[in-house]
């Protein structure tokens, strides 16, 4: 098995069997190049299974999440390489894990409204990130139910064929009531002490407090 890791339409490495990643030799010689990791020097030789699964394991999402997209997918939850190949077209940073479709052209599907909001957040807990929708391909650590999303013209659209995301939505945890409102209030308050905190909106789909 090769799986390729991009960066936008460069290709960056390949995960080959071992597991091992393997920079790509262009990439190598690139001005702009960097490392996915500062586990993973820019280096022509293979980088090992013992530093390589950590990384590939932190791109995915824990617990109960995991274990249902693993249902949904037909793979094992154990079966790193298998779920990223399924899922990881978009992750946290800028990398793309997986082949790239050559009819697949990167885009967005809008939510229309807010009853279809609500249907894909009410959706969350029994189809993670939406897996196995036609064309979405999305992954993030945490066992938080939430869904990569992009905010067009201030709508809200669902990445498609390795589109990227602007945004990530997290609706309120009915297992952590408050949620919502917790890490607004905190993020708030790291960005006025200075700490380099993302920025963070609240709103409402039908059904309750959202934020991104």
């Amino acid at each position: 098995m090769t799986i390729p890791v991009w960066y936008q339409d460069r290709h960056v490495a390949s995960i080959e069997d071992g597991p091992v990643l393997r920079y790509d030799p262009d990439w190598l010689t690139a001005a702009d190049a960097f490392p996915v990791s500062v586990r993973m020097p820019l280096d022509p030789g293979d980088v090992p299974a013992e530093v390589l699964i950590p990384w590939l394991q932190n791109l995915l999402p824990e617990s109960g999440p995991l274990d249902t997209i693993g249902r949904t997918l037909g793979i094992a939850r154990g079966d790193v390489l298998g779920l990223l190949e399924r899922i990881g077209r978009d992750t946290a940073g800028a990398l793309t894990i997986g082949p790239q479709g050559p009819d697949e052209t990167p885009g967005y599907r809008d939510v229309p409204d807010d009853n279809a909001l609500e249907c894909i957040i009410d959706a969350l807990p029994a189809r993670p990130f939406l897996a196995g929708d036609e064309g979405v391909s999305m992954s993030l650590a945490g066992a938080q139910d939430k869904l990569p999303v992009a905010i067009r013209n201030g709508h809200v659209a669902i990445p498609i064929h390795g589109a990227p995301s602007t945004h990530i939505l997290k609706p309120d945890n009915p297992r952590l009531a408050g949620s919502v409102q917790n890490e607004a209030l905190c993020l708030t308050l790291a960005r006025h002490s200075g700490l380099p905190a993302a920025e963070i909106t609240t709103g409402k789909a039908v059904l309750g407090p959202i934020s991104w």
